[in-house]
């Protein structure tokens, strides 16, 4: 969003064209004309992108474009192309059903996945924002029920962190995991931290969503 409204300023003419091959280094295609290829646009994204933060940028330049053209609804193509998204459905699913379990009043969140995955990177994100959050790739990285090794995707380090469980029973736990993650890998998971609770059934608990 930082640098949608940063190209916002040079749609509207608040930045000067010619700063905009500085200020978009690398960004932009071969014989770009500044003037001329800013008069209508459209929004595409990679496919695991977050849904909410593709929105939020297409909805962003949609205004830009209405208040410089002065557009109505009849004539908004003429400058703005109201794609629809290109999400991959799978992780789009997911991204929606891990926002609706952040409604439960959990203690914590386990996010399993690879370590490169976007899509995983992305739900991680999601968590993050309502709940301490763990990102691993197995369920060996849930060394003891005092220590887990997860993964912090900004600094692309793996951190060694104790007391990560809360002092309390029951507690609450919120699992989710990446588009491609095998289930039997989230099963482990869940098998593992079932021990710390001498629970050893994993079938007998009953999934909020799937």
């Amino acid at each position: 969003m930082t640098q949608t409204k940063e190209l916002a300023k040079f749609i509207t003419g608040k930045r000067p064209a010619e700063e905009l091959f500085t200020a978009f280094k690398g960004q932009f295609s071969d014989g770009f004309d500044v003037t001329k290829d800013l008069q209508r646009v459209g929004v595409v994204n990679q496919t695991t992108m977050l849904a909410s933060d593709t929105q939020a940028i297409a909805d962003y330049l949609k205004e830009v474009m209405i208040s410089k053209y002065n557009l109505t609804k009849d004539n908004l193509h003429e400058h703005f192309a109201d794609t629809q998204d290109t999400l991959c459905y799978a992780t789009n699913d997911n991204q929606t059903a891990v926002s609706e379990m952040l409604e439960t009043n959990a203690d914590l969140a386990i996010v399993v996945g690879g370590y490169n995955s976007s899509n995983t990177s992305h739900l991680v994100e999601l968590c993050e924002e309502a709940l301490p959050t763990y990102f691993i790739n197995g369920f060996e990285k849930l060394i003891n029920d005092k220590e887990i090794l997860h993964y912090n995707f900004h600094t692309k380090e793996e951190i060694l962190t104790q007391g990560y469980l809360p002092d309390k029973s029951p507690a609450k736990i919120l699992i989710t995991s990446g588009a491609s993650c095998p289930d039997a890998l989230v099963e482990e998971v869940i098998e593992r931290l079932l021990s710390f609770f001498s629970i050893t059934d994993v079938h007998s608990i009953k999934p909020k969503y799937n």
